[in-house]
């Protein structure tokens, strides 16, 4: 395969003495093949054309996670991001530091809080009550899928629900969170789920499905997020304003087969919450946007209905597992 020209253009990041960030944009020509990685061009520039370009990278084999950085129009992993899927039409592909993370330099970030949240939600096995007795051949299907985690903490970087808050656990940290409310061996699932349906936890994500899509390991969080948040309604953690918004499109659809949009804000955030969002309710009305308080009846919704007594009736399990792979 011929070598090709690309252009590296790459966002240079420095701390001033006063603690501030100064930013800037530098582009830097190299050489290769569609197949050759990001790493290796990065590597390229650092050892012939800049050696003050500063990243993170071990292992090149997608395991440390250390390269993960914003490439194109997602954080991805550096060592497994061949150049020719992401240039675009000039054959140039910008590369900057993952977001929603302090910069430290150039494309290094620091680490720490993303893994403060990941200490948040004790990622450690604990005794206590909750501890099964007897543990099957299956048991730990929903923990191999989980574990795949790498901390790269891309998922993290692309979050648009840590974009706007801080205090948010992020997918990582609840993935892991799952990783052990899945474990047979964990004692304290129940303290756990309580923890994590409380503000700022599992209802906080807005299921923009960003952490799947840039996930380099397919361990897909949201998945794990959503299943977190089933476990925690049939645990009775309904006191929130999440679970009182999913209890509303549930009854809603069972009863009419659509959303009562003119009392879904009431439910969902109570009477306090209701009027604190008046400002909001006239801006709308003022452009005629106020739903019915009556809302339409959905054809066939008796065969609605009945599909959701038939699932009551005989659930489905809709849990993803992963196949435990084993040497032979």
């Amino acid at each position: 395969m011929e070598p090709k020209k690309f252009t590296l253009r790459i966002q240079r990041n420095e701390k001033k003495a006063n603690g501030s960030l100064e930013t800037k944009w530098q582009e830097f020509p190299v050489e290769g093949t569609d197949t050759t990685t990001i790493l290796t061009l990065l590597e390229s520039v650092k050892g012939y054309q800049d050696g003050s370009l500063t990243f993170r990278q071990s292992c090149r084999s997608a395991i440390c996670g250390s390269c993960a950085m914003k490439i194109g129009d997602r954080t991805r992993l550096a060592c497994k991001t061949h150049i020719g899927s992401v240039v675009d039409e000039g054959g140039v592909v910008s590369i900057s530091p993952q977001r929603n993370q302090p910069v430290l330099k150039d494309l290094v970030v620091d680490i720490g809080p993303f893994f403060a949240k990941v200490h948040q939600i004790k990622p450690y096995l604990q005794d206590g009550p909750d501890s099964d007795t007897k543990v099957g051949a299956s048991a730990y299907e929903q923990v191999n899928n989980v574990t795949q985690c790498i901390m790269c903490g891309s998922c993290y970087s692309d979050c648009t629900m840590s974009e706007v808050s801080s205090d948010y656990l992020g997918p990582a940290a609840l993935a892991k969170a799952f990783r052990f409310v899945s474990d047979p061996r964990e004692g304290r699932k129940t303290e756990r789920l309580k923890a994590l349906s409380e503000d700022k936890g599992m209802w906080s994500c807005v299921r923009c499905v960003q952490c799947v899509a840039t996930c380099p390991k397919d361990v897909k969080p949201m998945e794990a997020i959503v299943k977190l948040r089933t476990r925690g309604m049939n645990k009775g953690f309904m006191d929130g304003v999440g679970q009182r918004h999913a209890m509303a499109f549930h009854e809603d659809i069972q009863k009419t087969g659509d959303l009562n949009e003119f009392t879904l804000l009431m439910r969902s955030v109570g009477i306090v919450g209701t009027l604190a969002e008046m400002g909001v309710a006239f801006h709308l009305m003022k452009k005629g946007k106020i739903p019915s308080p009556f809302p339409h009846k959905a054809q066939g919704i008796e065969e609605l209905r009945s599909i959701y007594r038939d699932l009551e009736a005989n659930p489905l399990d809709v849990e993803t597992k992963a196949e435990e792979v084993v040497p032979e």
